[in-house]
């Protein structure tokens, strides 16, 4: 199998932030720029705020958990044409936002106002039953929750978070049959992934490694959007595995 020409780029924390910014505010284009800028930033930059222990942190990431979930919920409810059923989950996907009134750093003050807003498209989607738009804003408010998360160093790398944030996205574009939307969501994929692989080769996960290179490989083929719609449940699926990685790491 021949492939294409794939990143081989580490990210750092700060980088990964940027990455994470530049999805929400559709800076596709300006994303390699920022990246590599930031590659030259200086180390305090790296290092969020931390006026509080490890309990408030843990406290928080939790919450942003249960936040994702339930965007996660609601996504799935509508990819399934299950509108009827994506009101309740609403309720607690708010419940869910008051995480962020305990966070108070430089990503909040940008992302606050985006999750309000966020949360008002999807509402607007459920309520007139748009099921495109509510796969869309649901899977936009886990990227925003994988965002804030970042300086708190959630058990479940960012990278994972990411890559299955954009395993949702393939679902979506595929759908749409936005070819040129798709190619893009791929690269941002190879960015999250050579990231990642370093972790899994700490925890001798070589299998694991082994089988999102090959589905990296055939998305890198894939022409046609049934192709990327076929391999998205792939992505997905294998994302949860590398989720129940790092939880049991963690224990």
């Amino acid at each position: 199998m021949t492939h294409r020409a794939c990143f081989r780029t580490t990210i750092s924390p700060f980088s990964l932030w940027l990455l994470l910014l530049a999805l929400l505010s559709g800076t596709g284009a300006a994303l390699l720029s920022s990246l590599a800028q930031a590659a030259n930033a200086p180390s305090t930059k790296e290092q969020s705020k931390q006026s509080s222990g490890a309990s408030r942190a843990n406290f928080i990431v939790t919450e942003l958990d249960s936040l994702s979930e339930s965007a996660e919920d609601i996504f799935t409810l509508a990819l399934a044409g299950k509108m009827e059923r994506v009101g309740k989950r609403l309720d607690t996907l708010k419940k869910n936002a008051a995480a962020f009134a305990y966070v108070q750093d430089e990503a909040s003050s940008i992302l606050l106002p985006r999750l309000g807003r966020t949360i008002a498209d999807l509402e607007k989607a459920i309520s007139t039953r748009n099921r495109i738009d509510t796969m869309r804003f649901s899977n936009r408010i886990t990227l925003i929750a994988a965002t804030v998360a970042v300086p708190f160093r959630p058990n479940v790398p960012t990278e994972v978070s990411l890559l299955d944030y954009n395993g949702r996205e393939l679902e979506i574009w595929s759908e749409m049959k936005k070819t040129d939307k798709l190619s893009s969501i791929v690269i941002r994929m190879h960015l999250a992934w050579q990231t990642l692989m370093p972790k899994l080769i700490e925890q001798n996960r070589i299998k694991e490694l082994r089988r999102f290179s090959d589905l990296m490989g055939h998305l890198e083929l894939a022409r046609v959007p049934e192709d990327y719609g076929r391999l998205s449940r792939q992505v997905l699926a294998e994302t949860d595995i590398l989720k129940a990685i790092f939880l049991k790491t963690a224990k």
